[in-house]
């Protein structure tokens, strides 16, 4: 009896590990965010960002002048007539929006999305490996750099990534539990992370689709069509929110430069996609 009680005090005592292991990343960012970076970072994106988020309190997405635009054009905003627009979506900046309504300083939402992040890398680490992985794999990640920094100033890259893994860690618990609800989850999570950062998204999630394309194909060939089956239910959730946002993220486009498969960042510069070679920006 005495072995089965260590055994459960010791299980819960990860969680409360991985709790700190999350506070504390947060207020370290917070920290950061408020001294080193207290008058923001040399990338001049986090103006673009913290701008819009001002514009989506208002309820903009867009910006409308004059004659004014050939003497000033705010950093990275596409000029179409009258219209200003940013290069970048929205998604980032509605989660810096969000703060800036309820507490007046958007610094909070990087500290939530630091913690948030470390949370996930430990739920992930948990879930494909055991407890122990996980806070190894959260310490290490939340002492990390990159993750530091990056999290540390208005940029999109730890929201962006905050989603990738919120929809990871459900994917993966959707196999296990088999409920609707985290495969909802998982899917409205990469279907946000594809409006923010398309690219990324599809890369993050390309491992992801092939597995649940290959449970479903199996499935359907073992089973038939009708009735569905557990894999063809909780993956066609997935897909059908995920498609949801896709479709968002396109009637944005269309809204923004005429054309839904034109993204603002490709309208603002054609030649600055992928890989090495010229930049439209020089």
């Amino acid at each position: 009896m005495s072995v089965i009680v260590g055994r459960l005090r010791e299980i819960g005592r990860y969680p409360a590990i991985a709790t700190a292991i999350a506070v504390l990343s947060g207020a370290g960012v917070f920290a950061l965010a408020t001294t080193v970076f207290a008058y923001h970072s040399t990338n001049h994106d986090e103006a673009v960002y913290l701008m819009q988020a001002a514009m989506l309190l208002e309820g903009q997405l867009e910006l409308h002048v004059t004659e004014a635009t050939d003497a000033f054009r705010p950093w990275f905003f596409i000029e179409d007539g009258n219209r200003l627009y940013p290069k970048y979506t929205p998604v980032p900046a509605a989660m810096y929006a969000v703060s800036m309504a309820l507490f007046g300083e958007p610094r909070v939402t990087l500290a939530a999305i630091a913690a948030g992040n470390t949370a996930l890398v430990y739920l992930l680490g948990r879930t494909v490996f055991d407890r122990p992985v996980g806070i190894v794999a959260a310490t290490l990640f939340a002492a990390s750099p990159l993750a530091i920094v990056t999290t540390s100033v208005f940029l999109p890259y730890a929201p962006t990534t905050f989603l990738n893994l919120l929809f990871a860690v459900a994917y993966l618990r959707n196999l296990r539990t088999k409920s609707l609800a985290t495969a909802c989850v998982a899917g409205i999570a990469i279907g946000l992370a594809f409006f923010a950062r398309p690219y990324t998204a599809v890369l993050f999630a390309a491992p992801f689709v092939v597995h649940a394309l290959y449970r479903v194909t199996t499935s359907i060939r073992d089973g038939g069509l009708l009735p569905p089956a557990d894999p063809v239910r909780q993956h066609g959730a997935t897909a059908l929110f995920g498609l949801l946002f896709v479709g968002v993220t396109l009637a944005y486009n269309l809204q923004m430069t005429g054309s839904p498969l034109l993204f603002p960042y490709e309208a603002f510069a054609p030649l600055d996609g992928p890989g090495f070679g010229r930049r439209q920006i020089l």
